[in-house]
């Protein structure tokens, strides 16, 4: 087949180009700051398409040479008419196309571009359609010649020599073909605005439009979709940002997975299974590369100091446990080394180590387990699934509940919460906490207690019991209303708000409460020396 002559009259030239530059904005948006927001049935525009692609360059249709960058002054959409993705399929403009400008000569200024085949075809492409079937030249194609709107033959051929001469030959009665390929485009149809936020939370809707069929094979993972939309998880559980990114596809980690997969919900049992061939074929290699020997006998520690989740959605506690312990054998003969971290060895590890398992930042499931916890406690430790339903009927003492809870303000929302509206007067304290009957209350050893005890008789002097929000915001020990600055104090033990009343003059001059400066404090702490 012969490179195509094609020629376009003066007219459509000018009308078709200046259309297309009508619809160019500055360089199609290239180098505007782009819209969060992509219109997905809108003109197409660069911006849009810059939010995925990390470059809009050469094409990699295979046999096509494209490249954007030498078409950018007109619009992107004077050739993409359409959405470029939509339900799965990639669309491309037609070649038809791509003749707007392709051998149209405008006036003095001549050839636009050319519309020589090997200009933007390959040598290995092979310019002969594969429908043009050997008795192309009979029967067949009379019927594409005579279809309705614009003869796309003329795309490729000269109509005169192609056409006209042959049919001459052939004495075939016939009109003679069009002279000129008038290239036209096509106007878009109109449709429903369709928009995605990217920086919006993750719906499904933001998927179908391209995706009409979300889940793919991957060669190291069992997934679908389908499981999790059946349970009705939003999108963004698991996808916490937009999927696509800039030249990539983000998907969530397999530790998020974990936030589901093993995780024991009270009495309904396990959320999802955790099981490494419930999520992988039987042909993935669970051992990550960088498992060497060296790895395992020493070099572990740092990423599991640093990572421990990391670690744990692979490795139970008693792995770890047994050779830190000095309790697994190992290929010599020999057992492991026991492992015993320094602040262990130092004398505030007792007072201080229920605080550091409640921060998580002990890793302490690396050697412990729940039975080693109850060798010094009666509490079972770490609690299980059913602890909050169960727990006040199982009578643990609560001095266990003070290893771990110093600032127990989620116990006393609770415990407190049938109790939140009653007076501080001693008749709805001591059934439930005998010491605070304790008289003078100065003697009551322990400060929470001492505290509400010795304002059991402010209604003499005020006209009124205290109440619990007169100081305290929530049931907490370390939140307390200081009112001279209208903030919440942080410390446990926060002398200010007690200033307020104690030392301090009402209107009249008189003072509110006994025990001004230090004298408050020596009522306690006699032996001081303050």
């Amino acid at each position: 087949m012969r490179p195509a002559r094609k020629t376009i009259l003066l007219g459509a030239a000018v009308v078709l180009l200046a259309t297309a530059f009508a619809m160019a904005g500055p360089l199609s948006g290239i180098g505007q700051e782009a819209s969060p927001e992509i219109d997905l049935t809108g003109p197409v525009r660069a911006s849009s398409c810059l939010q995925c692609h990390e470059s809009l360059g050469e094409s990699r249709s295979p046999g096509l040479t494209f490249d954007h960058e030498t078409h950018l002054p007109p619009a992107c959409n004077a050739c993409h008419i359409r959405p470029a993705h939509e339900a799965g399929i990639t669309y491309s403009p037609p070649m038809s196309t791509c003749f707007a400008c392709h051998g149209l000569v405008h006036g003095v200024q001549g050839l636009v571009a050319t519309g020589s085949c090997d200009y933007c075809h390959t040598p290995e492409f092979e310019l002969r359609p594969a429908w043009h079937v050997e008795t192309w030249a009979e029967e067949p194609h009379a019927g594409a010649s005579l279809r309705g709107g614009t003869n796309g033959c003329i795309l490729c051929h000269d109509p005169r020599q192609d056409c006209d001469a042959c049919h001459a030959e052939l004495a075939i009665d016939t009109p003679r073909a069009p002279p000129i390929y008038v290239s036209s485009i096509p106007t878009p149809e109109r449709r429903p605005p369709v928009t995605v936020d990217p920086t919006g939370a993750v719906t499904m809707g933001q998927c179908f439009f391209c995706h009409p069929v979300i889940d793919r094979e991957w060669p190291d993972l069992i997934f679908t979709h389908d499981t999790h939309l059946m349970r009705d998880y939003r999108c963004e559980t698991c996808h916490e940002s937009f999927p696509h990114g800039v030249g990539e596809v983000e998907i969530p980690t397999m530790i998020s997975c974990y936030r589901c997969h093993g995780l024991l919900h009270a009495a309904q049992g396990e959320v999802a299974g955790e099981e490494c061939l419930l999520c992988h074929p039987p042909a993935f290699e669970l051992i990550p590369a960088d498992h060497t020997p060296a790895f395992i006998a020493e070099e572990h520690a740092g990423p599991a100091r640093d990572d421990m989740p990391q670690c744990t959605m692979c490795h139970a506690s008693t792995l770890c446990s047994e050779c830190h312990r000095g309790e697994r054998e190992l290929a010599d003969g020999t057992l492991s080394l026991q492992v015993i971290p320094d602040d262990h060895q130092q004398a505030e590890w007792i007072v201080d180590h229920g605080g550091i398992y409640l921060g998580g930042m002990g890793a302490c499931s690396v050697c412990h387990t729940s039975e080693s916890c109850q060798r010094c406690h009666f509490t079972p430790m770490p609690h299980s699934t059913t602890w909050l339903a169960d727990h006040t009927a199982n009578g643990y003492p609560r001095d266990d509940c003070k290893v771990c809870h110093q600032d127990r303000a989620s116990c006393q929302e609770c415990h407190h919460g049938d109790v939140r509206d009653l007076e501080l007067v001693a008749e709805n304290c001591v059934d439930c906490h005998p010491v605070m009957a304790t008289e003078p209350a100065t003697d009551i050893k322990e400060m929470g207690f001492a505290e509400h005890a010795v304002h059991f008789g402010v209604e003499e002097s005020i006209g009124r019991p205290y109440v619990c929000d007169d100081c305290h915001v929530g049931f907490t020990v370390a939140r307390v209303r200081d009112f001279g600055t209208h903030n919440f104090a942080t410390q446990a033990h926060d002398l200010r708000i007690c200033y307020d009343c104690h030392g301090a003059l009402d209107s009249s001059n008189i003072e509110i409460a006994p025990w001004p400066g230090s004298q408050l404090c020596r009522r306690c702490h006699a032996d001081l020396n303050i």
